[in-house]
């Protein structure tokens, strides 16, 4: 395991990183599933941020965006992690908090088709293939899967990983473009304007926060079922 695996483990997971480090990660450039650059702040700072709107918000309250790092393109646990997403927190769920979702990836755009379709994903992909921002946000490398098997796995340990290894070879040639094998990945939720409300760093493969814990953070727990 490596040295920032076990300095995360000691409970760093939810520790937030300095400003200077927030500051420092707005410019740096994510690419859109169209091969687009754009920086990391244009998911969370609106051009017309500083003059926002929230009459019109269903809690009356600023736009917050939900930012979820998965491991590799192929990881068939982080599969399993946006299906439930996109089944217990649609983009529907979503508007009754004033909240977008977005996923990143640490591989390239060439296979984030594919993924989409596999899990019918209803959420923006951009992709970090540099890794920058998971260095910077500090984001685990292991390969560890961690003793405790999450709600949102659907697959045990072997199926979980023949579904990742089957992943890989229908990619044909895109095998080597899905990102680092051991990068994982976290939840981070900014306000409109880039103030970090809450992060959540995985420790192992298997350990996206639970959707009952996104959803307590969301405020979406007393509007469960309004979709």
């Amino acid at each position: 395991m490596s040295e920032k695996a076990t300095a995360s483990s000691k409970g760093t997971q939810y520790d937030q990183p300095a400003p200077e480090t927030l500051d420092q990660i707005a410019d740096l450039p994510i690419l859109t599933e169209q091969k687009e650059q754009v920086p990391f702040k244009s998911l969370y700072i609106s051009n017309t941020s500083t003059d926002v709107d929230t009459t019109s918000s269903p809690t009356n309250t600023k736009q917050q965006h939900l930012i979820i790092f998965i491991r590799h393109f192929f990881c068939g646990h982080c599969e399993d992690y946006i299906r439930s997403l996109a089944t217990h927190i649609p983009p529907s769920r979503l508007a009754s908090v004033n909240t977008k979702l977005s996923i990143i990836g640490c591989g390239e755009p060439a296979v984030v088709p594919d993924y989409k379709k596999r899990t019918n994903c209803p959420f923006p992909i951009y992709c970090d293939p540099q890794r920058t921002l998971y260095e910077k946000l500090d984001m685990v490398r292991s390969l560890d899967l961690g003793e405790k098997k999450p709600e949102y796995v659907q697959s045990g340990l072997i199926g979980g990983t023949l579904s990742s290894m089957g992943n890989m070879i229908k990619s044909g040639g895109l095998i080597f473009k899905g990102g680092a094998y051991d990068q994982n990945g976290g939840e981070w939720l900014f306000e409109e304007g880039g103030r970090l409300v809450w992060c959540h760093r995985m420790r192992n493969t298997r350990d996206h926060a639970e959707i009952a814990e996104v959803e307590e953070m969301l405020g979406l727990r007393e509007v469960k079922g309004e979709q």
